[in-house]
C-alpha cells in the first residue's frame, strides 16, 4: 500500500468517530509515527510503499482507533510542554490546561534566583505520567523535585519518562487521602497538583474514549465531596509547606472559587484564580504566610 493511499483510507475509516479536521490530524500523527517522516516529506514521497512491518503497524493502529482507543494510547506517547512522554492506560493523557498550570509556575519563578544555601524543593502530588514534575525539573534543573502517586502502574510510567527525558526525580508511592500528615516526605517550597476533580455525575457528558480507557481513579471524585483531594493536600501543606511557600492547583472550572475559599480558610495569602485558554477558571494558587525558612 502506498503512503498516500494509507493516509486517505485511515482518515476515511475514522471520520465517523471524529470531526473531519481531527480525523485528518490523527491520520497525520499515525502516518508520521509509522513512517518516521513529517507531513512535507510524506507528500514528496507519497507514492512510496509501506514495508511489511509498517503495514502491520498501520493495520494495528487503525483497528485500535476504530475500537475507540485514544490516539495517544495507540501511539504510546503524548506531547507535553514540547516533550514526548510515554503514556498508557495507567496514566491520564496530559492536557493543554495542565501545560498552562506548569507555565504559571515557570512564569512566577523565572526571575527568582535560587539561594545558594537553600535547595529549592517541590512536590507534584498525583504525578501520573510525571509530566508536571519532569517539565518543571527541565525548566529549573537546580530544583530538588519530588513526585507522589498511589498507583504503582503510574509510577512505573513516570519513572520511565524521567529516564527518557534525562531528569532526576524522587518518586514516592503514597495515597494523599490516607497519608496527608505523612512524615516520610520533607518540607517543600512548592506543592503542585492536578488531582482528580470530576464529579461522578459528569460521566454522562463525557467522551466514551475517556470513560473506557483513562484511569477513573485519576479522574473522578465522589459527588458528596468533590473537594476531597484539595482538602487533603491543604492538610498536607500544614506539615510540608515551608513558610512563604506556594501551593498550585488545577481545578474543575465549577469549583475554582471554592478551592480558593478553602485556601483562604486555611490562612493562605496572595490567593489567585487564573483562567485557561478557554476562559475557564482552572488554576488556583496561594502562598503560605511568613518568611521562608
Amino acid at each position: 500500500m502506498r503512503i498516500k493511499e494509507a493516509y486517505h483510507l485511515l482518515q476515511q475509516s475514522i471520520q465517523p468517530l471524529y470531526e473531519n479536521r481531527e480525523a485528518s490530524n490523527i491520520a497525520d500523527l499515525i502516518m508520521e509515527d509509522i513512517t518516521g517522516w513529517d507531513r512535507s516529506r510524506r507528500i514528496i514521497h507519497h507514492d512510496a510503499m509501506l514495508s511489511e512491518p509498517q503495514l502491520e503497524r498501520y493495520t494495528h493502529c487503525k483497528e485500535e482507533l476504530l475500537h475507540g482507543r485514544p490516539t495517544q494510547y495507540v501511539l504510546g506517547h503524548a506531547w507535553f510542554c514540547d516533550m514526548r512522554f510515554k503514556v498508557d492506560e495507567h496514566v491520564l493523557i496530559p492536557r493543554p490546561e495542565t501545560e498552562e498550570l506548569v507555565m504559571e509556575v515557570k512564569k512566577m519563578y523565572a526571575e527568582v534566583s535560587s539561594e545558594k544555601d537553600h535547595l529549592f524543593k517541590m512536590v507534584d502530588i498525583g504525578t501520573g505520567s510525571g509530566c508536571i514534575a519532569i517539565a518543571l525539573k527541565k525548566y529549573f534543573p537546580d530544583w530538588d523535585v519530588w513526585a507522589v502517586d498511589k498507583s504503582n502502574g503510574a509510577l512505573a510510567i513516570a519513572k520511565t519518562n524521567a529516564v527518557l527525558l534525562d531528569t532526576e526525580i524522587h518518586f514516592v508511592a503514597s495515597d494523599i487521602l490516607k497519608e496527608a500528615k505523612t512524615d516520610h516526605l520533607p518540607a517543600f517550597d512548592l506543592i503542585i497538583s492536578n488531582p482528580p476533580y470530576i464529579p461522578v455525575e459528569d460521566k454522562r457528558d463525557m467522551d466514551d474514549r475517556v470513560l473506557d480507557h483513562e484511569p477513573h481513579e485519576a479522574l473522578f471524585v465522589t459527588d458528596q465531596d468533590p473537594l476531597q483531594f484539595y482538602k487533603a493536600i491543604i492538610a498536607f501543606s500544614d506539615h510540608h509547606l515551608l513558610r512563604g511557600g506556594m501551593l498550585f492547583f488545577e481545578t474543575h472550572e465549577l469549583y475554582a472559587q471554592e478551592v480558593a475559599a478553602l485556601l483562604e480558610e486555611n490562612g493562605f495569602e496572595h490567593i489567585a484564580v487564573k483562567k485557561d485558554f478557554q476562559e475557564k477558571e482552572r488554576i488556583v494558587l496561594g502562598r503560605r504566610p511568613g518568611a521562608s525558612l
